[in-house]
């Protein structure tokens, strides 16, 4: 079962995750898998964002899948970060 996007996730405290991001994972999935290391209770003041191949920063859509965002396209794992 290998299929999905291997991901990096930029932690506030310079750690990574990675992860395999499946299909159908949605953005709120993954932001709640992200806050479990941080036993964060209130998640509401923090997101996941990425920066596009044009170099803009975007925040993941809570209520999209991860994969449907416009990731870049580079190889190797794509590069997510854990922001307030």
């Amino acid at each position: 079962m290998t299929e999905g996007r291997h991901c990096q996730v930029h932690l506030l405290d310079d750690r990574r995750l990675e992860l395999l991001v499946q299909p159908k994972l949605l953005a709120r999935e993954l932001l709640d898998l992200v806050a479990s290391h941080f036993n964060l209770k209130e998640k509401e003041y923090f997101g996941i964002t990425f920066t596009d191949d044009i170099g803009q920063q975007n925040w993941l859509q809570l209520d999209h899948r991860v994969l449907d965002h416009d990731l870049p396209k580079k190889p190797g794992p794509a590069i997510l970060h854990f922001a307030v």
